[in-house]
């Protein structure tokens, strides 16, 4: 390493010795364990102008044990629970974490993990907050049909209305007659179709529906009579000989979970 000799006035001198007092000064009242450089490394930070050199020791011992270790030490141990509150207190502000309504729990809890080991790994943070991060990521997290009926989010309105029609089409089917009754019976199975794209229902429930009109009025589900003795017979049939009238499903709006 080379090396330079310098000449300095003692007016210069005194001038730098002064400055390195004042660093000295200031950096020991802001933390009076600072690690001070010697006036050597001073001036050659001087003369380099970088005064980077006068503070990395420093940095270095403030991470490794002072105050700024501490709170290194007390964010990590907290991170998973600051993560926690985040997401509990997002609901009260109208913000949610939500999962797809498919997952398991096993499912739930696997991407959890996942993500909170991506997390500790970008964030370069202990795996030891892995475990506790994941959980706090499970617990938290809500359905996601749960979550569009708390919000009311367009989609929950639409299977709600779909529910609706749905009813209204069901009840159409059991007060009409003839020709009406299998209209209102095409709109039903089209209602259903839709409900049943949209999380409106479920298969068995559309099923259950179907059932119980078939068993209700099943001259709805043949093709209408074309001539006015079929039409007579089929009218003093249900005349003289009602159908029982078997259980009706109910169809509710959907609880959140």
């Amino acid at each position: 390493m080379g090396q330079i000799t310098l000449s300095l006035r003692e007016e210069t001198l005194s001038s730098l010795q002064k400055d390195f007092e004042a660093f000295l000064r200031v950096s020991l009242k802001l933390d009076p364990q600072f690690a001070t450089p010697s006036f050597e490394d001073f001036l050659r930070a001087k003369l380099l102008d970088n005064m980077v050199p006068l503070t990395e020791q420093a940095v270095q011992r403030m991470l490794q044990g002072g105050q700024y270790a501490w709170a290194k030490r007390t964010l990590e141990k907290e991170f998973p629970d600051v993560v926690a509150i985040l997401m509990r207190q997002a609901e009260e502000f109208g913000f949610s974490f939500a999962v797809r309504s498919e997952w398991t729990s096993d499912e739930v809890a696997k991407a959890a993990r996942e993500w909170a080991a991506a997390i500790v790994k970008e964030a370069g943070g202990d795996a030891a907050l892995v475990d506790p991060l994941s959980a706090q990521i499970k617990s938290t997290a809500r359905d996601i049909q749960s979550l569009e009926e708390k919000m009311q989010t367009p989609a929950w309105r639409l299977a709600e209305s779909l529910r609706q029609r749905v009813y209204e089409a069901k009840i159409a089917c059991e007060t009409s007659v003839g020709s009406t009754a299998r209209e209102k019976l095409g709109e039903l199975r089209g209602l259903l179709k839709l409900g049943l794209a949209h999380g409106s229902f479920q298969k068995q429930e559309a099923q259950q529906i179907m059932e119980y009109l078939r068993l209700l009025k099943p001259e709805i589900f043949v093709e209408e009579p074309y001539d006015i003795f079929s039409r007579m017979a089929a009218w003093m049939r249900n005349f003289f000989m009602p159908p029982a009238r078997p259980a009706q499903p109910r169809i509710e709006p959907r609880r959140p979970r």
